[in-house]
């Protein structure tokens, strides 16, 4: 039932994923031909316009914002399917663990606690 849910949320995320292409590629084609269109009949833009004008908060990082957005996008897929797996919960990683580890691990921290200098 599982790989079932997940074939069908992969299958529903790439025919997103092409619509999406597809809606952008025939914006862009429809604002090219609008381009075209309007490219005999605008006044040029003066050269100095660009050279001077304000640039906004983020005009020195605008592939940095790219990638920032990519990671707020990662991590919020990762925390729809599981979030932090690697999150100490009361003080232990995970419940598997076998209870010859367990004792192993109990016992080194003990050891390094009277190895420890008093200070």
């Amino acid at each position: 039932m599982q790989r079932r849910m997940v074939g069908i949320a992969a299958a529903l995320l790439l025919v997103a994923v092409l619509a999406a292409m597809a809606m952008g590629s025939y914006g862009y084609r429809v604002g090219l031909a609008q381009g075209l269109a309007d490219a005999g009949r605008l006044p040029a833009v003066p050269p100095y316009a660009y050279a001077h004008g304000w640039h906004g908060p983020f005009f020195f990082g605008g592939p940095l914002v790219g990638l920032l957005f990519f990671f707020l996008l990662l991590s919020a897929v990762r925390g729809a399917w599981g979030g932090r797996r690697w999150a100490h919960a009361g003080g232990h990683c995970r419940s598997d663990v076998p209870p010859r580890f367990e004792e192993w691990h109990r016992r080194a921290h003990e050891s390094m606690e009277k190895d420890a200098p008093r200070v």
